[in-house]
């Protein structure tokens, strides 16, 4: 045999024998921690007995806030009219009268301390509610136009 062929059948056999060594120290090492497993009667340490576990998510800072800022909705600032002020058994009892009157405003109560106030409509743009405002003060002469957080506007669905 030549040299070159003694050589390459040593390292082989150091290769599979170093192979052989790191599969039996793996398996040693899975058996210490499958045994241990089975040890535990607590079904918060061993997830495997009722399905539950735990998982924490670590993310750069900056990641955390792009996705708080896509979530959900954010406030739209827009314009009400408040077509009155006072206690709260008076403004529960306006509000359903306004309401049937069948005009097609949403009514919100909102607490201005001590009172509260009736406010109606979610208008995006000051036009929008001078508009409706003309149409709402036939019925209450007194209203005013309030700047508010709104409710985000519906866009009508296919049928």
């Amino acid at each position: 045999m030549s040299c070159s062929r003694i050589l390459f059948f040593l390292f082989v056999s150091l290769l599979s024998f170093g192979l052989n060594a790191q599969s039996d120290s793996l398996k040693s090492v899975l058996n210490k921690l499958g045994n241990q497993s089975a040890h535990k009667t607590d079904s918060t340490e061993n997830p495997q007995i009722n399905g539950v576990g735990r998982i924490n998510i670590m993310s750069d800072s900056s990641i955390v806030q792009l996705e708080r800022r896509t979530r959900g909705f954010k406030e739209t600032k827009g314009y009400r009219v408040q077509i009155m002020l006072g206690s709260i058994e008076t403004i529960k009892s306006e509000r359903n009268k306004f309401l049937s009157l069948g005009l097609p405003y949403s009514a919100y109560l909102k607490q201005v301390v001590p009172e509260y106030s009736l406010q109606v409509g979610d208008f995006a743009s000051k036009l929008e509610v001078e508009r409706h405002l003309q149409i709402i003060r036939e019925y209450y002469p007194k209203s005013i136009v309030v700047i508010e957080t709104i409710e985000p506007p519906k866009f009508p669905t296919k049928k």
